[in-house]
């Protein structure tokens, strides 16, 4: 592979995994698609880079990508007027207007696309979405199935789950933990009884790096794969809570049971790992126990959660994961990712 196009490159996941690319694949093009192109080459002065703002088809074809990395996203808490438009035109009309260009790309055979795991509110045997954030997240996986069919290119989908770590540029769910450990008045929370499987980010950047190591191994899957990135091990926020007491020797000054739980709260999401086993030769390899343990990286907690906010409703955005702890670096924590 010497041509690879990532969208979202900015953001959580694509600030950790530019560098490491960069570092274990010598010749390597990278073209990003940003909102502000300036960002993104402050954040990677690489010559290896090329940074565009917005969908320019004459770049892009020119450029020619052999696989497309489909990292950006825009995620949406509540059902509100003014997500409803900005949510569609980032994670439903932004792509497809991305695999109109590329499916017109000689060289380009791979789409990976990133799912969220409140599409699976009832279970991964069927697509049914907690928020509307996950519905055009579906959506846009029905657009994708369309175009690689007609284009004639494959395409899987990596779904992580609770993602966690690095250096945090918005407060989440392990923010306000940590931070009632201090606080003055109870922090009203749920029931914390949302299980969720926390997956450290290294672990995911992990995955992409296996992914563009064996490219050919997608030839003989089905259209289609998925990929769901976690550890298979399930925590409860107030297990969680209960972790982050062990290791500070304080106590959580937490009101449980102080907010509802939203509608469509996700009780359960944890990877069905087992369906990947024999598929691609990787897997999660840090728990939840040294994640929470890891040095931070510039100011960020071991234990920080992601941009994806369908983990379980103890907070307005919840989530939150998981050998060795590789030595990557200096991710930052990216709301929209699509920069």
């Amino acid at each position: 592979m010497e041509r690879l196009l990532i969208t979202g490159a900015t953001g959580f996941i694509g600030r950790l995994l530019v560098p490491e690319i960069i570092k274990q694949f010598s010749g390597i093009r990278i073209l990003t698609i940003n909102r502000h192109a300036g960002k993104a080459t402050n954040i990677f002065p690489f010559e290896q880079c090329v940074h565009i703002e917005g969908l320019q088809t004459d770049v892009i074809q020119r450029f020619n990508p052999e696989i497309a990395i489909h990292l950006a996203t825009l995620n949406g808490v509540e059902n509100c007027l003014s997500c409803i438009k900005p949510m569609i035109e980032t994670n439903i009309t932004f792509g497809t207007e991305l695999l109109n260009i590329l499916g017109d790309c000689p060289a380009f055979k791979l789409f990976v696309n990133t799912g969220s795991f409140s599409e699976f509110a009832s279970g991964t045997r069927q697509i049914h979405d907690a928020y509307l954030y996950a519905a055009t997240k579906s959506a846009f996986r029905v657009l994708l199935a369309y175009y690689a069919r007609i284009k004639g290119f494959k395409y899987i989908t990596a779904t992580p789950y609770s993602v966690y770590g690095g250096k945090p540029s918005v407060k989440r769910l392990m923010d306000y933990l940590i931070e009632s450990l201090h606080a003055e008045h109870p922090v009203a929370m749920t029931g914390g009884e949302q299980i969720l499987d926390f997956i450290h980010i290294n672990d995911v950047v992990s995955f992409y790096i296996t992914l563009l190591n064996h490219p050919t191994l997608f030839d003989a899957l089905q259209n289609g794969e998925e990929f769901h990135l976690g550890t298979g091990t399930g925590t409860s926020i107030r297990q969680l809570a209960a972790m982050i007491e062990e290791r500070s020797g304080k106590t959580c000054n937490i009101q449980w049971g102080g907010r509802p739980y939203r509608a469509q709260d996700i009780m359960y999401a944890v990877a069905p790992i087992s369906e990947n086993q024999g598929v691609i030769d990787w897997q999660a390899n840090i728990t939840l126990a040294q994640g929470l343990s890891y040095p931070p990286s510039e100011g960020g907690r071991g234990g920080y959660p992601p941009s994806e906010g369908a983990g379980g409703g103890c907070l307005p955005s919840e989530g939150g994961g998981g050998g060795k702890v590789p030595p990557f670096e200096k991710p930052t924590l990216i709301n929209s990712t699509l920069k």
